[in-house]
């Protein structure tokens, strides 16, 4: 112990000692110091200001005439834009070429896509398209009519085909041949409302709206196809006092079903476990969700103090992993939200604003022509826009 008191009294005089000649330097240094100090706050507010500024004014980075059915739907990938509609697809570069383009008549088009592959098909027909980078990849002729779909990262297509006397699921190759199929009746099952394909086309999550005693509730059927040749008995139920209209794989094993209410997250490995049941007592407005976070904005119930105003609406936002991403609230009079991993794009008919996940609003503007969407680029502080006339790449400024 005493050898401990005199290594610590030596450390306290080295301290003193260093402290004294400090101050002797800054006191004989005064006029640097000041002005080092001033020079450094000066930097510091001109990195704060720049990162925390709003712009207003923009500039068109690239642009592309819309010359067909303004009623077409753009998937935006790394290499290129897809647009289709009832009419056909294509597919354009980088550079402006159209790579290729198939010709088809569908009365209501839906798409899903999945890493390189896309499928396209007629809800409420009989066909489905697969189609990659490189093109037409397949044709599938369904024996019952389209409801919903999915495709995988190999190009594996699932699907809810209707029946007035019991549903279908399957899941079919590129060649049109049925993998797996799970009948869903209505007084075991439920009806199929949505479903979730995994990027492997490994497991299968179906969501089934049940109706008890004038009541409607959920089933959300989890099938792991990866240890067995063709069996449809479920890996797992869970069961939800209200409709689930959606559902998604967000990585390979963890799954996101959205509620009226808010949202689950499950752990769908050999087993599945329930990992978050996020609910809000206010009523949501919207829900938007990227590869990271799912976000809901809802009505700001809190009450103003007296003489004071609060914002309409407050964004909450979530990792996957349960934790917090952003809180923050605003009050902007939107119709739409998109989004990407660093920020959030609320805008409605002529204005938007861009907020990151920390509530800081990083872009304002009003347009003097109406919007029909405004989606995140493939760069920081770069944005998609689409009108009527036309698709353009804006960058702030």
């Amino acid at each position: 112990m005493e050898k401990i008191r005199i290594y610590w009294k030596k450390i306290k005089d080295v301290l003193k000692y260093r402290l004294w000649n400090l101050k002797g330097w800054v006191k004989d240094h005064k006029k640097a110091v000041i002005l080092g100090a001033a020079v450094f706050a000066a930097l510091l507010g001109l990195v704060f200001g720049f990162l925390l500024r709003t712009y207003h004014h923009y500039e068109v980075v690239d642009s592309m005439e819309r010359k067909s059915d303004t009623s077409a739907n753009y998937y935006f990938r790394k290499d290129g834009v897809v647009c289709y509609s009832k009419d056909g697809v294509s597919f354009t570069n980088n550079k402006g070429e159209i790579v290729w383009d198939q010709v088809f008549g569908m009365a209501a088009p839906k798409m899903s896509t999945c890493g390189d592959y896309m499928a396209i098909g007629d809800v409420g027909a009989n066909s489905v398209y697969i189609f990659n980078g490189a093109g037409n990849q397949g044709e599938i002729t369904l024996e019952k009519p389209l409801q919903d779909l999915r495709v995988s990262r190999q190009g594996v297509v699932a699907v809810i085909l209707s029946d007035d006397a019991a549903n279908q699921i399957n899941l079919y190759d590129k060649q049109g041949n049925v993998l797996v199929s799970v009948k869903a009746t209505i007084g075991t099952t439920g009806y199929p409302l949505t479903l979730a394909l995994s990027e492997d086309a490994s497991r299968l999550v179906v969501s089934y709206a049940m109706f008890n005693d004038g009541k409607i509730s959920t089933q959300l059927v989890f099938y792991n196809f990866s240890n067995m040749e063709s069996s449809s008995e479920p890996a797992a139920t869970y069961t939800c006092d209200q409709l689930i209209p959606k559902v998604e794989f967000v990585n390979g094993q963890t799954v996101l079903a959205c509620a009226e209410d808010g949202f689950r997250i499950y752990r769908f490995r050999e087993t599945v476990a329930e990992q978050m049941n996020q609910t809000f007592e206010t009523e949501l407005k919207s829900i938007f969700m990227t590869d990271k976070h799912i976000g809901v904005v809802m009505k700001n119930t809190q009450e103003a103090p007296e003489g004071k105003t609060v914002d309409k609406y407050i964004v909450r936002a979530y990792n996957f992993s349960g934790g917090k991403a952003g809180s923050f609230t605003f009050d902007f009079d939107y119709k739409s939200v998109s989004a990407s991993d660093n920020e959030i794009i609320f805008y409605n008919d002529r204005e938007c604003e861009v907020y990151s996940y920390r509530g800081h609003k990083k872009f304002q503007y009003a347009f003097e022509h109406n919007i029909e969407s405004i989606l995140p680029g493939e760069k920081t502080g770069e944005y998609i826009l689409l009108d009527a006339q036309n698709m353009q790449t804006i960058r702030v400024k």
